[in-house]
């Protein structure tokens, strides 16, 4: 039996931004309710303590990411984010872009 894959934070990101290109009313609700159209794609649930925004680069205009820190936790740290929600789990094992 296989392992299921679980994709990358820049894969699902991709699948958004695929679908905000070709699909004008997802593009719509991607920039109104973020939350909502991340869930509708990609079936995550971000819990409200975490904020998306969403930008839209243009020629005149581009933006540049700092992810979060990828430091190793100290077992405090680790302690602390053991009872926490999923996308706070699949945020600390991100390793960026």
């Amino acid at each position: 039996m296989s392992e299921a894959t679980i994709p990358t934070r820049r894969e699902l990101e991709a699948r958004v931004v695929a679908r905000a290109w070709v699909d004008q009313e997802f593009r719509e609700l991607l920039t109104a309710d973020p939350r909502a159209a991340v869930a509708e794609e990609t079936g995550i649930t971000v819990p409200a303590s975490v904020t998306i925004e969403v930008l839209e680069e243009s020629t005149e205009k581009a933006y540049i990411v700092i992810p979060p820190d990828t430091s190793p936790l100290s077992d405090e740290e680790l302690d602390a984010a053991s009872g926490g929600d999923g996308f706070s789990d699949y945020m600390a094992g991100w390793n960026g872009p």
